[in-house]
């Protein structure tokens, strides 16, 4: 079965400067994928030959088994957000995805019927007819991924959708990935945020100074030490003790943490139960705002992987 993606070889030199050597990795069918690395270790360079927007120096990429040097067929399945897109300020989302649509393909008997959808899909429904330009920075990043949604693409490519948003809009737009998962659906998303792979994706592939350092499940990558997995909540409101009494008792907590009146952390010596954590939160009506894997596995070996100084590395 043809890959989502696939890059062999994978070269691109900007003058004497080579940003990516000799990389090589697949996307399946199906599967999310995290492209993880320090800022500046080639992931935008990569995304951006994937999608076409440069040319390889050396090496081949293909999309749904189509060369990306064929822009236009290569990119028909494909939705993208490359680096910090921007729409027209005085555009609302309904019109923003109008002009998405048609440029797109979309027929135009459908256009309104995919607006909706896709608003609701990226939670912006409520919001369609109010001028971008006035919406907060997450608000804008949920219309852009609204635009990749658009058309329905079977592959995502997201270069950094969580960067420069706040705890709460970060949390939003992973969930909104997430529950975009389907069986058919493949996603690429570059990041240098331990939990966004951890939360989202399948698999990782790691990559330092534009050289590929490893790749595989992240499931995998996790048992690869035996520590503690520790989770740090943020709630909307105080804690109470009877909460606290509870989250004691809670299935392979082995050790607990109130770091303020609406934080804590909570270590498992197990399989750490997510949904159970959050479902309690809800049972004693505090309200999530925030849910964050500390010193994780990953963690660990992204850092002896990738190394500490990253200073000469390049975007």
């Amino acid at each position: 079965m043809t890959n989502a993606i696939d890059v062999t070889s994978l070269t691109k030199s900007f003058g004497n400067l080579t940003a990516l050597s000799e990389v090589t990795m697949a996307v399946r069918k199906g599967e999310y994928m995290g492209l993880l690395g320090p800022n500046g270790a080639g992931k935008s360079t990569m995304l951006k030959v994937i999608t076409g927007m440069i040319m390889p120096t050396s090496g081949t990429v293909s999309v749904n088994g189509i060369d990306c040097r064929d822009h236009r067929r290569a990119m028909e399945t494909v939705g993208c957000v490359i680096e910090t897109p921007e729409c027209y300020p005085n555009f609302t989302p309904v019109e923003v995805l109008d002009y998405i649509g048609r440029i797109r393909g979309v027929p135009g008997n459908q256009i309104s019927a995919r607006t909706r959808e896709v608003l609701e899909e990226v939670r912006m429904w409520e919001w369609r007819n109010k001028p971008v330009g006035k919406f907060s920075k997450g608000m804008k990043q949920r219309v852009t991924l609204a635009q990749a949604l658009m058309p329905d693409p079977d592959i995502l490519i997201m270069d950094e959708p969580t960067s420069g948003l706040d705890p709460r809009g970060m949390m939003e737009v992973r969930e909104i990935l997430a529950g975009l998962k389907r069986s058919d659906r493949s996603l690429l998303v570059s990041t240098h945020m331990l939990n966004e792979v951890s939360e989202v994706c399948d698999s990782v592939t790691v990559i330092r100074k534009g050289k590929l350092v490893m790749s595989g499940n992240v499931r995998d990558l996790l048992r690869r030490t035996e520590k503690d997995v520790t989770l740090e909540v943020t709630l909307r409101r105080d804690m109470t003790d009877d909460f606290m009494k509870d989250l004691k008792e809670f299935e392979n907590v082995s050790g607990t943490e109130r770091i303020n009146n609406y934080t804590f952390s909570a270590s498992f010596a197990g399989p750490e139960d997510r949904e159970g954590l959050v479902e309690l939160v809800k049972k004693h009506g505090l309200g999530l705002l925030t849910l964050n894997q500390k010193g994780s596995d990953l963690e660990s070996l992204y850092m002896s992987l990738t190394g500490e100084d990253d200073t000469d590395d390049i975007k």
